[in-house]
């Protein structure tokens, strides 16, 4: 049970649950735009790592920076990460048969800003690694997760990609964060 201070209790169907104190908004089935901005306020209080996601298009890259990636199974291996609906890169990735899960580390907050923001598609050559050919990956990741498309499941105003991991390679080294709109690091703890 939370205790402390800013908590208050509240019965909910003869159940004790914590609410933080505060204006507690209704969720409507149409959202206005200030409490979408509010329900996005409320979300990013989640802190994530980022992942930039690349596919090959012809000689280029496309990147898009995602902070919705999970993994979902490890038998067998599969993520999922979800892209709008309105992206301007969508047609990209969803239509994509394999595409690189790349994990950032810390000093990869430029290249993560640079892949999130609209019109800016593709990822600087001098950044890639291209020793897989077919799926190219961002140099110097933490993590390089190379997938096949799996599935796919339209729900609200995003698509969930789910995606079966064929390889994977990693390597020790502080991780890129995101919290309330902004980048961070998460220290890594070393070898336990």
């Amino acid at each position: 049970m939370l205790n402390g201070p800013g908590v208050k209790m509240r019965l909910r169907a003869g159940l004790a649950s914590p609410i933080a104190l505060g204006t507690i908004r209704r969720v409507e089935q149409v959202l206005d735009d200030e409490t979408k901005a509010l329900y996005r306020r409320a979300l990013g209080a989640f802190s994530t790592g980022v992942a930039v996601i690349t596919v090959a298009d012809g000689d280029k890259t496309v990147g898009l920076t995602v902070n919705s990636f999970t993994s979902l199974s490890l038998d067998p291996p599969l993520v999922l990460w979800c892209l709008g609906k309105a992206s301007d890169r969508g047609v990209w990735f969803v239509e994509a048969e394999r595409f690189v899960v790349n994990i950032l580390g810390a000093e990869d907050a430029a290249l993560a800003a640079h892949c999130a923001r609209r019109g800016e598609y593709f990822v600087p050559d001098d950044r890639l690694d291209l020793g897989r050919p077919g799926q190219p990956a961002v140099a110097g990741a933490l993590a390089h997760l190379y997938c096949s498309r799996h599935e796919h499941i339209a729900l609200g105003d995003h698509v969930i990609l789910v995606s079966r991991v064929e390889a994977f390679e990693s390597r020790r080294g502080d991780g890129l964060t995101y919290f309330r709109g902004r980048y961070g690091r998460a220290l890594d703890p070393g070898e336990g």
